[in-house]
């Protein structure tokens, strides 16, 4: 087990019925022990500079005996809290739902930012790239374990105070007070309304995603909001996760009282798509918070291994498609071509979303978005079992799918090439449903070599 003991200069304890709490306040050299131990991990949202960051500095800096008035301070829960003797509590810093720091992100990054300032100051340096480049939480942690072993005597001398509340179970209430954590976090946060994404990652509502998605680009998603470092939108990923729940939903293999997806939603609604597959987690998670999903819902998921792949071939091959039907990609106004001095295409200039493939135009998505859709159409469901229909989909796309495009063609077309409109079409998401599953016949009928 990991603990961190930090000692309270002023204190008073609470105990309820199912959780106790402690308020007291840190002087610097204990805040100093939580940035060595504790993690946002608790916390729904990473901490970044800003202007409330900056200003908690400035009042550090000029007049430090008022941080105590001025600042709401850090709220910690920990699944396990012992009161010790002068004001010490020992706390369990392990668990990441339950321990950790719930609100006062923004406190912990501008007091840690403010003791590395003030070692550089000691030590008469200017402060270093590394230190100027820090956006986010985990940039300085990142800077803080490099100095961490040098700059104690620096936060010794340092004189201000900084309010503090730890929450933590009743004996006997742990379950209660992991439910409740969240709910505590999300109203203590609720001057920054966290997004429904976030909430349900904290959830843990996309856990099957996870074990389901390519481990590759499963460490590129930005699951929680202020993540760094992350290319992919969580909300990306969560809205193709409901292309196999459309074709569960279509065999009746869904719980009959969730709301019939409309496929248009995987563009034009984004958000509604998070809401969406999180009432679905919601519908088959028990009275005890334990997720029983379907076998056959579990196995749906699965297929998010490839989606996004998929996404990324179709976005490569639509130019093709499109030329191949007597079409001018390049010529569409809301498509982009890079070119040199000399206005020659610079081929392989743009990449794909997921997996960074290399692309010679840049596009709105809405003008291929009906195609991925409507692959639900080539989801098989042999009872529990689902797979894919065409043994071969990579090679499908690549070679096949450009001769069952021209219905969404047409509709581009129609639409006078507005990719808002192609995007919201219902009859662009039937058509090419049509043309899919007429493919898939001919090939698996042997008059078409995928």
């Amino acid at each position: 087990m990991n603990y961190v003991t930090i000692k309270t200069e002023n204190h008073t304890i609470f105990n309820f019925e199912d959780i106790s709490k402690v308020i007291g306040t840190l002087n610097p050299s204990n805040i100093a022990k939580l940035l060595d131990s504790i993690e946002l991990t608790a916390n729904p949202r990473k901490s970044k500079i800003n202007k409330i960051t900056n200003a908690i500095q400035e009042t550090l800096e000029l007049t430090p005996e008022y941080m105590v008035f001025k600042s709401k301070g850090l709220l910690l829960s920990t699944g396990e809290c012992e009161p010790l003797e002068r004001g010490r509590f020992k706390m369990r810093v392990e668990d990441d739902v339950t321990d950790g720091l719930l609100d006062g992100g923004h406190n912990m990054l501008a007091i840690g930012m403010f003791f590395l300032k003030k070692y550089f100051e000691s030590n008469d340096v200017e402060e270093p790239l590394e230190y100027r480049r820090i956006r986010r939480w985990d940039d300085f942690l990142n800077v803080w374990s490099s100095y961490r072993s040098e700059i104690d005597n620096v936060i010794a001398e340092l004189d201000f105070l900084v309010p503090i509340e730890i929450i933590y179970p009743a004996p006997g209430k742990e379950d209660i007070f992991a439910d409740k954590v969240f709910e505590i976090s999300d109203a203590r946060n609720n001057n920054h309304s966290l997004s429904s994404g976030t909430k349900a990652d904290h959830k843990g509502y996309y856990d099957i995603l996870k074990e389901s998605l390519d481990p590759q680009l499963n460490d590129k998603v930005e699951w929680k909001d202020g993540d760094i470092d992350k290319s992919v939108k969580r909300n990306d990923v969560v809205s193709l996760a409901l292309i196999p729940l459309i074709a569960l939903q279509r065999h009746n293999r869904l719980d009959k009282d969730f709301r019939k997806i409309n496929p248009t939603m995987i563009y034009n609604s984004k958000e509604k798509c998070v809401e969406a597959y999180s009432l679905l987690i919601e519908k088959y998670t028990n009275d005890d918070g334990e997720l029983e999903l379907p076998k056959v819902v579990e196995n749906a998921f699965k297929l998010m291994h490839d989606i996004p792949r998929f996404f990324d071939l179709v976005y490569k091959y639509f130019p093709e498609y499109y030329n191949s039907r007597q079409g001018s990609f390049g010529r569409i106004s809301s498509v982009s071509q890079k070119k040199d001095k000399d206005d020659k295409v610079i081929k392989g200039y743009y990449k794909t979303s997921f997996y960074n493939l290399k692309l010679d135009y840049r596009y709105p998505p809405a003008f291929m978005i009906p195609i991925i859709v409507s692959f639900n159409e080539l989801i098989k469901i042999d009872g529990d079992n689902v797979s894919w229909k065409i043994a071969n989909m990579e090679g499908f796309i690549e070679n096949n799918l450009k001769n069952h495009c021209g219905m969404l063609i047409s509709t581009i077309k129609d639409n006078h090439y507005d990719s808002q409109s192609v995007g919201k079409s219902s009859a662009a998401y039937k058509g090419m449903e049509m043309e899919l599953g007429l493919a898939e016949l001919k090939i698996n009928q042997g008059f078409e070599m995928s």
